[in-house]
């Protein structure tokens, strides 16, 4: 039962957050496009698709394109994962876009759509999802996935990143509700502080 009351208030969350998110994604793809109109190498979409994976199920995950399409084509069809790209194969744009994190603000509509929740590990690239999965590694499968992370909130210190993931895996199955959107509000606090610090970038 909590378990489908913390989807519903993520998808309402997501719903109220782009709202103020509408102007700032109109901004970056204006931005995009104008860096096209002066350099061909910048020329392209201005969102990509991702598939990805949550809940076994594979979905495209939405970003701001922050990369060169010569670059991002390169990759080479099926799957991609354009995190794998080096910074020389970022736009100027992109560069500026990737340092606040604003090319994951599409995936609000993606947890509108309920491919994915606001808050939960997050979603693995087919292939990568794959390896794990043939080693008997099954986080991925069984873990919600979601637009912030525990993982991502701890950037710039160390730690286990599995265990991470493990750790609020059991918690979102065994907590009480009240108990988990505790959780979820130290990983959102915590992650804003990571976004302001540029940690992990």
């Amino acid at each position: 039962m909590h378990r489908r009351g913390k989807e519903a208030r993520e998808r309402a969350l997501a719903a109220l957050l782009l709202v103020p998110a509408a102007p700032v994604l109109v901004m970056c793809a204006v931005a995009i496009k104008v860096e096209g109109l002066l350099d061909r190498r910048a020329r392209g979409p201005v969102l990509l698709a991702e598939d990805r994976i949550a809940r076994g199920e594979v979905f495209r995950l939405l970003k701001l394109r922050t990369y060169r399409m010569d670059a991002v084509a390169a990759l080479g069809p099926g799957p991609t994962h354009v995190n794998t790209l080096g910074p020389d194969a970022m736009t100027r744009v992109g560069a500026v876009i990737k340092q606040w994190y604003l090319d994951e603000l599409p995936q609000l509509l993606n947890i509108l759509r309920g491919d994915m929740g606001l808050i939960g590990t997050r979603p693995y690239p087919v292939e990568l999802y794959e390896q794990e999965l043939a080693q008997g590694i099954t986080r991925k499968r069984d873990m919600p996935a979601g637009l912030v992370g525990p993982v991502q909130s701890l950037k710039g210190r160390r730690f286990s990143g599995p265990e991470v993931d493990a750790a609020y895996f059991e918690a979102y199955r065994t907590w009480p509700g009240w108990r988990l959107l505790l959780e979820d509000v130290r990983i959102l606090v915590r992650s804003a502080r990571v976004l302001l610090e540029h940690k992990g970038l």
